[in-house]
């Protein structure tokens, strides 16, 4: 009885070549890669620090505005869960010795291409939320009651995000008038 080893030898080589092959994962959704780079890791957070707004109103120059220190301590936190939760904090230098050490919390997502970030705020603690849709109530200098809003409830552009750094824009039209604003935050 002869044993033909070439082809059995052959055959077994193909069969283990076909197994160990396998298709290549799609690449990643744009929206995938920035959520990693916004808050980390799946099931892990990363902080950010607001450093600068800037606002740029119809066709004037963009201009800083001053932030107050209670202000730019503050610390946004995006967690990379199931429901991409969102929550705004208070610093070690808080506006008012009252305030609570929660501002906001909510939920974050990116559209599919990575180029918009929604913040979604629905716990609101502070008048110092960035991103807090929350209407609160005031008196003009008539004494006639009004409301506005307080944050920045738009979906915001991602201008630039890295492991460091994160800038988001905002154009808000009211009345005819538009104002871009830009958000500057650092990873910390």
């Amino acid at each position: 009885m002869k044993v033909r080893i070439a082809p059995v030898a052959i055959v077994i080589f193909t069969l283990l070549a076909l197994s160990s092959c396998k298709k290549d994962d799609p690449a990643p959704l744009e929206a995938e890669v920035r959520g990693k780079l916004l808050a980390g890791e799946v099931d892990a957070s990363k902080n950010w620090r607001l450093i600068g707004i800037t606002l740029t109103s119809g066709s004037n120059p963009a201009q800083s505005l001053n932030l107050q220190g209670c202000f730019t301590d503050n610390v946004y936190t995006f967690t990379n869960n199931a429901s991409q939760d969102y929550q705004a904090a208070e610093g070690a230098a808080k506006c008012s010795t009252d305030s609570p050490d929660v501002i906001e919390k909510g939920n974050w997502a990116f559209t599919l291409d990575g180029l918009i970030v929604n913040i979604l705020v629905d716990e609101t603690y502070s008048t110092n939320g960035l991103f807090s849709s929350e209407v609160l109530a005031d008196l003009n200098a008539n004494g006639i009651p009004f409301g506005f809003t307080i944050g920045y409830v738009y979906p915001a552009s991602v201008v630039n995000l890295s492991e460091t750094g994160l800038t988001l824009e905002m154009n808000v039209t009211v009345l005819s008038s538009k104002t871009k604003y830009t958000f500057t935050f650092t990873a910390i």
